[in-house]
């Protein structure tokens, strides 16, 4: 793909994240689309269109964070070339789990193949991320 096809499906892919909408969030993402968390977050690498749909167009953001407080997803900055995209971004809300403020910023990259995205790579830290959510200590 070149940049500014990647920049566009981005630009789609952060405005329907928050709308909560899985069936569009999922036709944005390629049928064997990869998403690959930190490391050391509790949470497994997921694959297919569907499951990560699934999970970042709900299912994350309902079990993590207590929705009924102010929730706040800020994107700070996207760099893209070629096929691939990089977005910086801050979380700010409240962890469900612990009731503490969460307020952590994020770098995720992209890689578009065919009009889709094939594969998502997530850093944040886990640090933070452990904290407020009660993880216990991020290895």
């Amino acid at each position: 793909m070149d940049t500014d096809a990647t920049r566009s499906l981005i630009e789609e892919y952060y405005a329907a994240l928050p709308t909560g909408k899985r069936d569009r969030i999922a036709a944005l993402l390629a049928p064997g689309c990869e998403w690959i968390p930190p490391a050391s977050a509790p949470i497994e690498p997921l694959k297919g269109a569907e499951a990560i749909a699934d999970a970042l167009g709900a299912q994350v953001v309902k079990t993590m964070f207590d929705l009924s407080q102010p929730f706040r997803l800020d994107v700070h900055r996207t760099v893209v070339d070629g096929n691939v995209a990089v977005v910086q971004q801050r979380i700010q809300a409240t962890a469900k789990a612990t009731g503490k403020a969460y307020d952590n910023e994020y770098c995720w990259v992209y890689i578009c193949e065919n009009g889709k995205i094939a594969r998502m790579e997530e850093y944040a830290d886990t640090m933070v991320a452990a904290d407020a959510m009660g993880w216990g200590a991020a290895s």
